[in-house]
Formats: C-alpha cells, sequence, structure tokens
C-alpha cells in the first residue's frame, strides 16, 4: 500500500513539473531591445528600447540614433556629417502582444498595434568642393560649406511585431509625419544648394514625410 501511495505522489510530482515546464516554455517579454538594418544606409545606428504594461495592451518605446558619415568624393560632396535623433513612440497592441500556436503545433509571440511618435534631432554637415574659376590658366579655390539642421517629427505608426524563435523579434511598421527643420547655412558662396547632398530629403526636407522600416532584436 505504502509502495502505491508513494509511486502515486512520485507521478503527481513528475506531471506537475512537467506542466510547469510546458507552461514557462514560451514567456511574454517585458522588454525587446532592438536596433534598425535601414538607418545603417544612411551612416546611422538607431537602437530602441520597447517597454511593455503589465496588460502587453500598451508599450513605450525609447530610440535614439547616431548618425556619422564620411564618404569618399573627389570633388563637390560631403565630407563629414554627424547627428543625433531621439524618438518616443507609444504602441497600443489592438489585439495584445499575445502567444499563439501556428499550424506546426509551435507557439508564437505577435501582435498587431497602432501608435503615435515624436521625434527631435540635430545634424551638422560639412561640404567641400573646389572652385575651378574660369580663367586661363585654372585658379583653383577649395570651399567649405557648413550647415546645421534641427528637426521635429510627430506623427503615427502602425506595425506588427512576430517572433521568430524564443527570443528573436521582428517588428514591422509603416506611418507617416509632419517634418518640420531649419537649417542655418554659413557659407562663402551663395550659389552653394545644401540639398543636393545624399538624403538631403529625409535630412532637411520640411513636410509631410513617410515612416517604412523594421526593426529586429531580442526580447527578455
Amino acid at each position: 500500500m505504502k509502495k502505491l501511495v508513494l509511486m502515486a505522489i512520485g507521478t503527481a510530482m513528475v506531471t506537475c513539473l512537467s506542466a510547469q515546464v510546458n507552461k514557462v516554455e514560451t514567456q511574454l517579454p517585458k522588454t525587446i531591445l532592438k536596433f534598425s538594418p535601414q538607418h545603417l544606409i544612411r551612416g546611422g545606428l538607431w537602437v530602441s528600447g520597447e517597454f511593455f504594461n503589465s496588460d502587453y495592451k500598451n508599450a513605450h518605446q525609447l530610440s535614439l540614433e547616431f548618425m556619422y558619415r564620411q564618404p569618399n568624393s573627389a570633388g563637390y560632396g560631403v565630407t563629414k556629417g554627424t547627428g543625433i535623433t531621439g524618438e518616443y513612440a507609444f504602441k497600443h497592441y489592438l489585439n495584445r502582444l499575445h502567444i499563439e500556436k501556428t499550424l506546426g503545433g509551435k507557439e508564437t509571440i505577435n501582435g498587431y498595434y497602432v501608435g503615435i511618435f515624436a521625434q527631435g534631432g540635430y545634424y551638422a554637415e560639412t561640404s567641400r568642393y573646389y572652385d575651378y574659376g574660369g580663367s586661363f590658366p585654372a585658379q583653383t579655390t577649395e570651399k567649405i560649406n557648413e550647415v546645421t539642421t534641427t528637426a521635429v517629427y510627430p506623427g503615427f505608426i502602425i506595425g506588427r511585431q512576430q517572433s521568430l524563435g524564443e527570443s528573436f523579434f521582428v517588428d514591422f511598421y509603416v506611418g507617416a509625419g509632419m517634418r518640420v527643420s531649419e537649417s542655418k547655412v554659413k557659407t562663402p558662396d551663395a550659389n552653394f544648394d545644401y540639398k543636393q547632398s545624399p538624403d538631403a530629403y529625409f535630412l532637411y526636407h520640411s513636410g509631410l514625410l513617410p515612416k517604412i522600416g523594421m526593426t529586429i532584436g531580442f526580447g527578455f
């Protein structure tokens, strides 16, 4: 009899432990740290932290970008650009961030969201080029033009966050916002047009701008 009782208790304990292991196999993250691959194209390192409320309906996301650019250019062009951007986004998950099973029986974490964001930034750019004059023989003059820009950029986003594996996440989003920027130019050349530099549309443009991209990260 004692053996039967001990076997029953042992079986119950094993069952409970097994249930607990299965229960915590997939957990919702409290925080996701991520970065944006597409910002690397313009010389920016964009990193974000998304912090979820306890009910997983809402999240607060803080982002920071550092920009540094020094492309090679033999003539007219940007020789150096540095900047910093900060952003806050509030995200509301329409069906909560939740766990669901795929057709193959695997558990994934996902959720659709809508949100608003507010962004501010500062960018400084130095352009170096050569003026060959027009006389003969040519008189070469090096000219350096400096531009500093401050900008604010509020807007909205919609997107989907999806887990790939246990802790790896991908966040796809689209949206738009109204950017207001102010540039100050220190230039020795009245004909200098700083808006001809690479990525000028996104760095100097005032008006409606799209916001499309993805981030990848690690949740815990």
